[in-house]
């Protein structure tokens, strides 16, 4: 079959570059998006206010189309989205997406060998549609499904005017203002959270399981931790799946290296937070949380915990009463305002049941080969999947992978062995600790992914061949000439004209 007609499902930071890749390429491309603006987790609405990236803003940039240089080293939310916004406008996206468009269904035709039918439904939750694509990309993500644990006596603190919020619904100070709030979790959306509160808040209390390693953004004040932390010198210091010959060496006869290496950056951290004073010093071992995430501490946070301006409790919620929450610990605290920084929970609900199965299994995790597609399910593809340092520059190039498997151009090995290589390679990362995320972000292997990337394609790897080009952190512009290389080497195979009007879809409608 020949691939015409494309649907991206999602219009944040993969589904945009995913768009912009299909149509530059020539494909007809129509984008569904649920909310009614672009951005995915930096929309306003999904927003926290004052929310900064985690990753300096040049690495969080696509390839192609760099930040503005007005902008900080960590850029804002608001500065995150309006970037997003310019990107879908100078490449001309805005007339391909159908805003507060949720996909419902998405059922195969011919085992998905004769493309995809999607079922769409409007904001009105009346208007039905349906359409047909030779391919689809989900690029929904990982954290567009809030994660709220269940915990018992919910709705009776509510009915008595409590407040439970996800982060997500978390969007301005004023609901922070006149109230004792608890804060739970330790991330990265939890601390910032916490930190509001001890603004705008009467009293803010934080709990937590087990608190995790965090990162100042400059050690001793002055040396940016990307030179540090965000670099190839700095990843080939983790474990890898099919390490290099460097690798390999680092991790048996230069053991003592690798470790002297980490215990320094966690000597360091915990002088410079003081988290021994704190009592937070984590029992998990830097390098064992580093490979799959890493947050950055806001400042002064350390600071205002040991000034109980932010009162820890290392313990969890067993139930909600009227008048507030009882902890494990046997305390009970008495807050107005419950927020939740409990990240999100992965899910494709509108796949189809069997192909659902195949993709992702019953403890969360995702089945897909170079975390883009799955062997055994023809015509679909994911995107954003494979979140590593940088979201926007692992889409991309994910991105550019997937028209290049479409065009033929990419050595595909046979359907068993693509499998055999999934599996393994996510059973490595499941007994690593690689797998956060139901196996999508890896983090501490984000040079070693994008390798990966740019050698199926049969294109040079970047940032390479040096001492100054492994020191150097992550640059998302050292990619930025891939589209010409693969020009170069390959063509187009369909002829792309930027004066082609979007795809008149055919399709049923019922009103209900």
């Amino acid at each position: 079959m020949v691939v015409q007609r494309v649907c991206v499902i999602g219009a944040g930071v993969s589904g945009l570059v995913t768009a912009k890749t299909f149509t530059e390429e020539g494909y007809e491309v129509l984008v569904y998006e649920k909310q009614d603006a672009l951005g995915g987790v930096w929309k306003k609405s999904r927003r926290y206010p004052n929310v900064r990236t985690q990753t300096p803003g040049r690495m969080y940039s696509y390839p192609d189309y760099p930040l503005p240089d007005s902008y900080p080293e960590w850029p804002s939310g608001e500065q995150v989205n309006a970037y997003l916004e310019s990107y879908a406008n100078h490449f001309k996206l805005l007339s391909k997406i159908q805003y507060g468009t949720e996909v419902i269904t998405l059922k195969a035709i011919e085992n998905g060998h004769k493309g995809w039918q999607v079922t769409t439904r409007k904001c009105d939750k009346t208007t039905i549609e349906t359409s047909c694509f030779d391919f689809v990309v989900i690029c929904n993500g990982v954290n567009h499904i809030p994660y709220l644990p269940e915990i018992p006596g919910i709705d009776k603190f509510k009915l008595n005017g409590g407040t439970v919020l996800h982060s997500t619904e978390f969007n301005s100070t004023t609901q922070l203002e006149g109230k004792n709030v608890v804060v739970v979790g330790f991330g990265k959306s939890a601390c910032d959270i916490a930190m509001l509160a001890v603004e705008h808040a009467l009293s803010c209390h934080i709990v937590f399981r087990q608190p995790d390693w965090k990162v100042p953004r400059f050690f001793c004040g002055l040396i940016n931790s990307k030179k540090l932390f965000l670099t190839r010198c700095a990843e080939s210091m983790t474990p890898k799946y099919k390490p290099n010959l460097i690798e390999r060496w680092l991790h048996s006869h230069g053991e003592s290296l690798v470790n002297g290496f980490w215990k320094l950056q966690e000597f360091i951290i915990r002088y410079t937070f003081g988290l021994d004073a704190c009592g937070l010093v984590p029992k998990k071992p830097l390098i064992k949380s580093i490979v799959a995430k890493i947050n950055f501490a806001p400042k002064n946070f350390y600071k205002y915990i040991r000034n109980n301006k932010i009162i820890p409790h290392q313990t969890s919620i067993t139930k909600f009463v009227e008048d507030g929450i009882e902890l494990a610990s046997g305390e009970k605290l008495n807050p107005h305002l419950v927020i939740f920084g409990t990240g999100f929970k992965q899910a494709i609900p509108f796949l189809e049941e069997k192909y659902r199965q195949l993709c992702l299994d019953n403890e969360g995790y995702f089945h897909l080969y170079r975390n883009l597609i799955h062997p055994q399910i023809p015509n679909l593809a994911f995107v954003g999947y494979n979140a590593g340092l940088s979201a926007t520059l692992t889409s991309d190039i994910g991105a550019l992978w997937l028209v290049q498997f479409l065009k033929g151009n990419i050595k595909k090995p046979g359907t068993h062995q693509m499998l055999a290589e999934m599996e393994a390679d996510l059973e490595w990362r499941k007994q690593n600790g690689y797998a956060g995320y139901g196996g999508t972000c890896f983090f501490s292997s984000t040079f070693h992914y994008l390798d990966t990337l740019m050698s199926d394609m049969g294109l040079p790897t970047r940032q390479t061949g040096s001492l100054a080009a492994i020191m150097k952190p992550l640059d998302s512009q050292a990619y930025s000439n891939a589209r010409e290389e693969l020009k170069k080497l390959y063509g187009s195979k369909i002829e792309y004209s930027t004066d082609k009007s979007q795809l008149q879809f055919e399709h049923s409608s019922t009103h209900q």
